[in-house]
Order: structure tokens, then sequence, then C-alpha cells
């Protein structure tokens, strides 16, 4: 995979990689997102996650985290996945996004999960051509058209709820 700046290179983050994804979250998705990735993620699920640069180069320009469930080991769960603004449409996406499908199959999980805000067209439209499939089972309803779960994580919190085999 390259770049106009070079060549991208897919590794394993590290705890040390805390502070520079914390320092860009927030640009990336244009609202407040720190809070969504504590140090705690690339503590104890650094192996389930993968960070995409350029060569050469220590700065993040995407990432995807998530982890292999413990209780429900068969399933695997991705919390976040993000690429620079100025490094989208290039591919770069997919590839955190099949590589930790892959990381999670071979841990054991044949399933994969993740949310996304109803109101986030661009973010279902991503999830949906990495081959997650919209929730619309019993309990959803349709917001800003597409089947949600309300509620999802507290009052208030709508989420569409995606599925993919891993």
């Amino acid at each position: 995979m390259s770049g106009r700046e070079g060549a991208i290179r897919l590794r394993t983050p590290v705890e040390e990689d805390h502070a520079g994804l914390v320092g860009v979250v927030d640009e990336w998705w244009g609202r407040h997102m720190q809070a969504s990735l504590p140090r705690l993620w690339l503590q104890h699920f650094a192996g389930t996650s993968v960070m995409a640069e350029r060569d050469g180069s220590a700065s993040a320009v995407g990432f995807a985290i998530g982890f292999v469930s413990q209780d429900r080991p068969a399933e695997a769960y991705l919390h976040l996945v993000g690429v620079s603004p100025s490094h989208r449409r290039r591919g770069i996406g997919r590839a955190l996004v099949d590589r930790w499908i892959s990381q999670a199959h071979e841990r054991g999980a044949r399933h994969a999960t993740t949310i996304a805000w109803p109101g986030d067209p661009a973010a279902l439209a991503f999830l949906r051509a990495v081959g997650f499939r919209v929730d619309d089972g019993p309990g959803t309803r349709p917001l800003y058209g597409t089947p949600s779960r309300t509620d999802w994580n507290r009052e208030g919190d709508d989420q569409v709820v995606l599925h993919r085999d891993c």
C-alpha cells in the first residue's frame, strides 16, 4: 500500500502510541473522541489492534482497535477505526479492517460486531463497504433511514449495530 508520502505499513500498536493517537482523534472525527480511546485499549488490546503509518515515520495515518471477547470467544468487537482525512480513500481503512478481522479469526472469532451512530452516513457507508451488515432484526427502528437500537449504552445513545463474519 502506498500513499503520496511513501509506503504505508501496518503494525501492532504499542502503549507508547497512545499519546499520538489521542492527539489526532478529535481532528480526524471532527468532534470530541478522546474519551473513546483511553490508554487501556493499547495496554490490554494491542494484540488485537492494528496501526497504519508511513514508512520511516512514527506518525499514525490510521488504526483499528478491538478485541476478541473473553466471554464469547467466537465473537470479536471492533471498537474504533480511524484514518487521517489526508489519507482516506486509498484503501487504508479497508486494509486495517481486513487485518483486524484476520487477527480476530486467528484468535478463534467467527463473527465481528461494531456500532455506529445512525446519523453518520460516512461511517455507515465505510462499514458496509468493508463487509459489515446492518442488524435490522427485532428491536430496531429506523433512525436517519437506518435500522437502529435506541438507548444502546445509555438513554439517548442510539446506535446502528453491524455484523461481519471473520
